[in-house]
């Protein structure tokens, strides 16, 4: 076992206990108890905002992270990141900064260096309730979910494209390695069948400064730690 402090970025991990008596009662009010698993997010992710695209292919949905290692040249020749462009914004994809996850990703959404892209707008913090084989629901983040690459009505697309009820077959899990360990984590694999049940304000709990320390659930809950109280939660790191 370890600290939540201590734990790795982007693993799935399972709550052990919580060495402080007040803390502990107020997370079981909310469905964290021990056996609990969550991820934990990096921490230049916790404040980063997903954003919709435009590309020559298709509008795309790209995770705040991804934003940051795609470096896009402007018109007026100068340069910046994915993340720091306005709204309507556009301008040629010149460099990416990033491993073969990114590469890969943007490839099969149809972005690659040379090519235009535009920002359509940021999005607010939401998740999609999808349920699963028609058995259980899972709640993923709008980052997560662009990761999930599928079939619905003979159409390749995101499943931040698909439509309510209709049945969405999985083909790709997108993104690096941290975000495909999440989802199969949650048994998202290529051949699992999903339907998009409805999409919500992404929601969020704060017991310590924001910017510090967050996890999520897996039905979807964003909840944010300061140092005081994630080191008195102990955790362990799931294989």
């Amino acid at each position: 076992m370890l600290t939540l402090e201590d734990a790795h970025p982007g693993d799935v991990l399972r709550l052990a206990r919580v060495e402080d008596n007040k803390l502990a009662e107020s997370l079981k009010r909310i469905g964290l108890i021990p056996g609990s698993t969550f991820i934990k997010f990096p921490k230049e992710e916790i404040v980063r905002q997903s954003v919709r695209v435009r590309g020559p292919e298709r509008d795309a949905v790209l995770g705040g992270g991804m934003c940051t290692k795609i470096i896009v040249g402007k018109a007026d020749g100068g340069r910046t990141s994915l993340s720091r462009m306005n709204r309507n914004e556009e301008g040629t994809i010149e460099a990416l900064n990033g491993g073969p996850g990114l590469i890969n990703t943007l490839e099969t959404l149809g972005f690659g260096v040379g090519g235009r892209i535009k920002l359509l707008r940021k999005l607010p913090p939401m998740e999609y309730v999808a349920g699963m084989d028609r058995k259980k629901h899972v709640h993923l983040q709008e980052g997560i979910a662009s990761k999930i690459w599928g079939v619905m009505e003979g159409a390749e697309c995101q499943f931040t494209s698909a439509k309510v009820r209709k049945e969405f077959k999985v083909s790709k899990l997108l993104g690096g390695a941290r975000a495909r360990k999440y989802l199969t984590g949650l048994g998202i694999t290529p051949g699992t069948v999903l339907a998009l049940v409805g999409i919500e304000q992404g929601k969020r709990i704060a017991y310590g400064p924001g910017n510090h320390l967050a996890i999520e659930t897996m039905d979807g809950l964003r909840i944010h730690f300061g140092p005081d109280e994630a080191h008195v939660i102990q955790v362990e790191a799931i294989k």
